[in-house]
């Protein structure tokens, strides 16, 4: 396996960067909204009726999952700018 498959220089790091700040950001958020929806379900007892996809726990999940999509496909697109194709990476 050739070397450039195996190292990641710096400059390519400070590319990455920005991806994972954006994935942590969505998993971060993701984490609050799971909180806030077992503190809702289990701790404070909202009724059924309150209970919906547009529940805003529900959509801080969903934004959070949506955030980190959003940073893997920047991490992605850093890394295929370089010449870099991570799944061939991986097969080769």
């Amino acid at each position: 396996m050739s070397e450039r498959a195996t190292v990641v220089g710096r400059r390519m790091w400070k590319r990455l960067g920005l991806a994972f700040f954006v994935m942590a950001g969505g998993l971060g958020l993701s984490l609050v909204g799971l909180a806030w929806d077992f503190y809702g379900h289990e701790i404070a007892g909202f009724p059924e009726e309150l209970e919906s996809l547009l529940a805003p726990p529900h959509l801080a999940i969903f934004g959070g999952i949506a955030v980190t999509a959003l940073g893997f496909l920047i991490g992605d697109l850093a890394l295929r700018k370089e010449g870099w194709y991570p799944l061939k990476m991986v097969t080769a």
